[in-house]
């Protein structure tokens, strides 16, 4: 019998999928008693699954009113991206300070070279590696308020919009500049390294700014 964690992790993890995958589309109301049929289990752990799924920024509980999958603007990614711009270039340039070992950041990226991104499955998973990949370079800052920092942007919702939009050619593109990242951070060039991990995301940051005109 699955354990109780394991109960609302599994229904955690289905309610992302869906949302993802526009299967419950933004602004839609998700039912406590609905969802406890279909996972065939009480309210009490699919109420902590929503709030779990609150907490990682997919998901909006009105009081009186219900849970909803969040409606997240193009202003809002645009506003997102510009706040993650400088705390990933921050982290860069402590990272090269520190010297960290660049191992863990390259199997990340070898694990994304796998991804079929004509699969939806991969291009999850993909997304899932690419928050993965960008989390972990904060990490290794080790600087505590930048993660913190960092980890209240709620990032991974970006891949609601970051699993419509990526094709193969864009998964070739973004790996290029990942693998251009290391190359700066295994040279420790702080100046360089820094400058092309601003554009690398900043460019996103203008791909959400031409979108909402």
């Amino acid at each position: 019998m699955a354990t109780r964690t394991a109960v609302i992790d599994q229904i955690y993890d289905d309610i992302r999928d869906k949302i993802l995958k526009n299967e419950y589309i933004p602004g839609s109301k998700l039912s406590e008693n609905s969802l406890s049929v279909d996972y065939s289990c009480s309210r009490t752990p699919v109420r902590e699954a929503i709030k779990r799924l609150e907490q990682d920024g997919f998901v909006t509980v009105l009081p009186q009113s219900g849970s909803y999958v969040k409606e997240l603007t193009l202003k809002d990614y645009q506003h997102i991206a510009e706040i993650r711009t400088y705390l990933e270039s921050l982290a860069f340039r402590l990272n090269c300070e520190n010297e960290v070992d660049i191992a863990p950041f390259a199997a990340i990226l070898d694990e994304m070279d796998t991804c079929d991104m004509d699969k939806p499955d991969e291009v999850m998973h993909f997304s899932d590696l690419h928050f993965q990949f960008h989390l972990e370079m904060v990490r290794a800052s080790n600087n505590a308020i930048l993660l913190t920092t960092f980890s209240r942007l709620n990032l991974n919702t970006n891949s609601l919009l970051f699993y419509q939009r990526l094709s193969n050619q864009g998964k070739i593109q973004t790996q290029e500049e990942h693998r251009k990242i290391l190359a700066y951070l295994e040279a420790h060039d702080a100046t360089k390294g820094e400058k092309f991990m601003f554009a690398h995301l900043w460019r996103k940051r203008n791909a959400y700014k031409r979108s909402r005109v």
